[in-house]
């Protein structure tokens, strides 16, 4: 499915995509392969597909649409734990997933988003432990 033009990721397509009667039966049976993980299984096969660098983008774009941002929040979850577990800290993300020039972050509108919900999860984290 299409999600942008000239690589540029829509929202809209990102929402109508997470919100299809064929994505949600698909991530439907991706849960029942893996009870384990089931949005990490989805994770992983949407970044298959897309690339990770996207997928990121996919989710944060998604949370901004109703009808898409139950299942980004979760797959942002998934996403991020993984990162987490990698021991990637978010200037990592930036640099190593998002190939993005950290000195230049202001430059970089969503990525600047994913870095700082990524950088608030970490702190959660901390917290909470």
């Amino acid at each position: 499915m299409l999600i942008g033009k000239n690589n540029f990721i829509e929202t809209d397509l990102v929402a109508k995509l997470f919100s299809s009667p064929n994505f949600k039966i698909w991530a439907q049976h991706a849960a029942k392969v893996n009870k384990q993980d089931p949005e990490g299984a989805v994770l992983a096969a949407l970044t298959n597909v897309f690339g990770e660098k996207e997928v990121a983008t996919m989710i944060l774009v998604g949370k901004l649409r109703w009808r898409s941002e139950s299942i980004a929040q979760k797959l942002e979850t998934a996403q991020f734990n993984k990162w987490y577990s990698k021991g990637l800290a978010a200037d990592d993300v930036f640099r190593k997933v998002l190939k993005a020039n950290r000195d230049r972050i202001h430059g970089y509108g969503r990525f600047m988003g994913i870095w700082e919900d990524y950088s608030k999860y970490i702190i959660k984290r901390v917290v909470n432990y």
